[in-house]
């Protein structure tokens, strides 16, 4: 027998026809079976996924991304894509800014089209437009498009179009020398970044970051290297600091470099002989075990 663990907080599985909502189903090696996959989402509805999944050789040999864990165990990570039902493009709002025409527009998504005589630039919305604005300035133009959760900035150089800032946030908020942002990360901590953000004539540059903790607390021992990556995710280097033992050899620098290219990090619900974390990227899948003593991050192996 081999077993296959999954989150059935994200969705249950049909083997052959026959579901299965517990966390983990086990099979039987050298037999071919169909996983059908059906995501739990309140809000959006998303693609199930199906595949044939056989063991054979050592190895589960399955299209649906997953991690081995152990010999014999497995883990399902699957990417579910939305379903976007067809819909004829159209016109939602449309606004003239001197030579610049915004359009909001909905084909399948919500997009934005800012566009003059010569050029356009094109921007996938998360919602639609409470407002939008433009400011004027020697070197180019600014313009502003505010939603109740999103901020999309867009800048005319007066030769091109270019994106300074397209955030998804809980708040933000216009003051004399920029824009103040509040990002909740909903992470292990309750993590809230706050930033402010100035304009140098070209870009928005950050001139202030800080951290919030919604959920502040001293995590299990086992969770310990998830909170030690999560805050390393979020670049809360100070907090990363105070993981770390000081017979730590690895420096925070270096071990930042096993999330440059991560899509994803994974403390697997299952249960885990040792303090481990994998961290997911296109090419390859890290496993990272943090070596614990006291409370404190000793040595990371991967």
């Amino acid at each position: 027998m081999y077993k296959i663990f999954y989150d059935n907080n994200q969705f249950v599985i049909l083997v052959d026809g026959d579901q299965n909502s517990s966390g983990v189903i086990e099979l039987e090696p050298d037999k071919m079976y169909i996983l059908t996959l059906l995501p739990i989402y309140d809000k959006t509805l998303f693609l199930p996924i199906s595949s044939s999944a056989k063991y054979e050789n050592g190895n589960l040999v399955c299209n649906i991304p997953n991690i081995k864990l152990d010999i014999n165990q497995y883990y399902l990570i699957p990417k579910f894509a939305p379903y976007l039902p067809p819909s004829n493009p159209q016109v939602d709002m449309q606004r003239e800014f001197g030579e610049h025409t915004i359009t909001v527009y909905t084909d399948s998504v919500p997009k934005l089209l800012i566009e003059n005589k010569s050029n356009f630039i094109s921007v996938i919305l998360p919602e639609y437009p409470d407002k939008m604005q433009e400011a004027v300035l020697d070197n180019g133009v600014l313009f502003y498009i505010l939603c109740s959760h999103y901020l999309c900035v867009v800048f005319y150089d007066y030769d091109d179009y270019s994106v300074l800032i397209d955030k998804e946030c809980e708040s933000y908020e216009f003051d004399n020398t920029g824009i103040s942002i509040k990002i909740n990360l909903n992470d292990n901590q309750g993590r809230i970044y706050h930033c402010h953000l100035t304009f140098d004539e070209k870009e928005y540059i950050a001139d202030s970051e800080k951290f919030e903790y919604s959920n502040y607390h001293t995590p299990h021992e086992k969770l310990l290297g998830y909170d030690f990556l999560q805050a390393l995710n979020a670049e809360d280097y100070d907090y990363c600091d105070n993981l770390l033992s000081p017979k730590c050899s690895q420096s925070i620098e270096d071990l930042a470099k096993l999330l440059e290219n991560a899509d994803d990090i994974i403390l697997p619900n299952c249960p885990l002989k040792d303090n481990c974390v994998y961290v997911i990227s296109q090419d390859k899948t890290t496993k990272c075990h943090f070596s614990v003593s006291c409370g404190k991050i000793e040595k990371v192996f991967f």
